[in-house]
């Protein structure tokens, strides 16, 4: 079987506290509840696309043990595949991550550790369904493992869709290179180029590597995007929506836009079906929970515009 979208990066089990308004440095605070949710850039991404009409495979790393198979359990219960028999030892697990939510702002701070959390296993499974995808997602993390499904990705003419916040590595510089549909937030265009002209940066992005199509997303601002045809800069503004948790809206951008890509929607129309979909997920609480169905999604729209 084929899938649209492949995706090895970072899986997460999101303990997800809320609290009336994050304490001063060195402070207290009351936590008014506490949940816990799938996360992860990679994860959401694919349980986004996934509740879209996208078929999707996740293979990172999970073990057997609670934390694995609690991840499990919420990705095949969103529709998401898994290798028929874990690559991993028992004791592989997701990355585990706490998310502190300040109820009044819809803001979160996220804590999180990678203790037990091995590479990606690329067994004769994982590369077989890699490169017979439609689109394989990236993101920052393991790219020493990753650079070379990359380049045969690459060679093969598959689409990579690409959520680094950050360049942790040399390795990691060299996954971005491979990635021809990059979306990235401000913050790291920002850092990266050392100047606030996002259009410009688009460009400067879009030249580099022989990208396909370059987006990067500031929030409540809207999302700059060109792509190599024409690298005419264009800016999609943000759907105005009653917030209550930002947690997961940018991987939720990501795993629409790369869902509406095999879709063979146009660049302006997957950057608008991504904007709505994040929208849509930050008036709801949880990164995966929140993510919107298709239905829900065109509901949406219609009211929207």
């Amino acid at each position: 079987m084929s899938f649209d979208i492949v995706g090895f990066g970072v899986a997460t089990l999101d303990v997800i506290a809320e609290v009336e308004k994050f304490p001063l440095s060195g402070g207290k605070t009351k936590i008014l509840s506490r949940e816990h949710h799938g996360g992860g850039l990679t994860a959401t991404a694919l349980v986004a696309a996934s509740k879209l009409g996208a078929s999707c495979w996740y293979g990172g790393p999970i073990g057997n043990n609670e934390i694995s198979n609690q991840v499990r359990r919420i990705l095949e219960g969103y529709g998401v595949s898994l290798p028929k028999s874990t690559p991993y030892p028992p004791e592989a697990e997701p990355i585990a991550a706490t998310v502190y939510l300040e109820k009044h702002s819809g803001e979160r701070t996220i804590l999180w550790s990678e203790f037990l959390t091995p590479p990606p296993v690329l067994n004769e499974e994982a590369m077989e369904i890699a490169l017979s995808a439609k689109c394989l997602f990236a993101d920052h993390l393991f790219p020493e493992t990753l650079i070379p499904l990359y380049r045969q990705a690459r060679a093969k003419g598959i689409p990579i869709v690409g959520d680094f916040e950050s360049l942790c590595s040399p390795e990691a510089k060299n996954a971005l290179a491979l990635v021809n549909h990059p979306i990235l937030p401000a913050s790291f265009v920002r850092e990266y180029f050392g100047h606030d002209d996002i259009p410009s940066a688009v460009l400067q992005l879009l030249k580099e590597y022989d990208r396909s199509a370059v987006v990067v997303t500031d929030g409540s601002k809207g999302a700059w995007f060109a792509e190599n045809e024409d690298r005419l800069v264009c800016h999609q503004p943000a759907f105005p929506v009653t917030v209550c948790d930002t947690t997961g809206c940018g991987d939720v951008f990501h795993g629409a836009y790369a869902a509406a890509l095999t879709f063979g929607m146009s660049l302006p129309d997957r950057v608008f079906f991504a904007a709505a979909a994040a929208a849509l997920k930050a008036t709801k609480k949880g990164a995966q929970t929140g993510a919107p169905t298709r239905n829900e999604l065109e509901i949406f729209l219609a009211n929207n515009c």
